[in-house]
């Protein structure tokens, strides 16, 4: 086993379904921006991608941005939208045991779970806190986490917080980030019930 970070299959595809899905979208679209993430993505896209395999993460990332650049404003935000779509999605298919089994507080404790399911050789995932005042995710062992993918985790908490049924709100983040210093991340938010 590499000890280099990796995705696994189904985080390309979720991102591969939002931009043909997306209104500025498509398969001409998603031909362009893998174009644009450059020669290791592209030779990933030259092949059946699988749900269960892993990708190396610099192609994951690359894509990320290439994405961000084409469909938002090249300035990050664009994936914590992509993030909310995900938490949406996965919450509806992938993960909906714990929408059906879950708290709130169980749901938050479960991240570990989630998080090695999507990434391999990429640190971990932990619930700090859960309660709805002080609710903090804390991704340790893992320096080399883009800030693309910081965003994109940012619109993740936030969308599988809703989607079972409680309203984050005004200020969820990433209040912690290696790429600004950090020992880890960390992403703190406060909600309520709806």
């Amino acid at each position: 086993m590499s000890s280099a970070c990796e995705v696994s299959g189904t985080a390309f595809l979720g991102l591969i379904r939002q931009v043909k899905d997306s209104k500025r979208g498509g398969d001409a679209v998603l031909a362009e921006i893998v174009r644009a993430s450059g020669p290791e993505t592209e030779a990933i896209f030259a092949r059946p991608i699988r749900v269960l395999s892993w990708f190396p993460y610099s192609a994951y990332v690359s894509f990320l941005v290439a994405i961000d650049r084409r469909l938002g404003r090249g300035d990050l935000s664009y994936c914590r939208t992509l993030g909310e779509l995900a938490g949406q999605r996965d919450l509806g298919t992938i993960f909906r045991i714990y929408k059906t089994l879950a708290s709130a507080e169980r749901l938050i404790r479960s991240c570990s779970k989630v998080w090695t399911s999507y990434h391999r050789n990429a640190g971990a995932m932990e619930a700090i806190a859960w309660e709805p005042d002080n609710t903090v995710l804390r991704i340790t062992g893992f320096p080399a986490m883009h800030p693309a993918h910081c965003r994109l985790m940012e619109g993740w908490m936030i969308r599988t917080m809703d989607t079972i049924g409680c309203r984050v709100l005004p200020g969820a983040r990433e209040v912690v980030c290696t790429s600004t210093g950090g020992a880890h991340h960390e992403f703190a938010c406060r909600w309520v019930r709806a």
